[in-house]
């Protein structure tokens, strides 16, 4: 793939690592319990803000409230998943299984980085792997 590694792809791989160890601690449950949580909390918080403009017009009101609606709803869907699918795995495949998960999340970060072609001269690894993504 392209050239010689970039500050970025040293962002990009220490990401990687660091959402594998935490996958680690986590378990699959914990990780795919926060990564549906967090696409959760942002599609309530884009919706929010667009639909509290009708009750609305102050900034802080809205912002406040938003950000109270986005993390009832992070905390909702992380405990519900998590306690849907603790009980499905033993800790050992939980463990690695969560460690496989957090490691395929920074790759789909790179592939996302990838795909949209925003500043790939920054990182080699996006650049490299543009060619093949789009």
């Amino acid at each position: 793939m392209g050239g010689e590694f970039q500050t970025a792809d040293y962002v990009l791989c220490g990401v990687t690592l660091v959402m594998a160890v935490t996958g680690l601690f986590r378990g699959f449950s914990g990780t795919l319990g926060f990564a549906l949580a967090t696409l959760a909390a942002a599609a309530v918080s884009t919706f929010g803000w667009v639909y509290s403009s009708r009750f609305t017009q102050t900034a802080w009101l809205r912002a406040a409230c938003v950000l109270v609606a986005a993390l009832l709803m992070f905390g909702t869907v992380r405990l519900a998943v998590k306690k849907l699918v603790n009980g499905l795995l033993a800790q050992p495949s939980d463990a690695l299984f969560g460690m496989l998960t957090g490691a395929g999340i920074g790759a789909l970060l790179l592939l996302a980085w990838a795909y949209s072609g925003a500043y790939l001269e920054y990182s080699a690894l996006a650049g490299g792997l543009a060619d093949y993504v789009r």
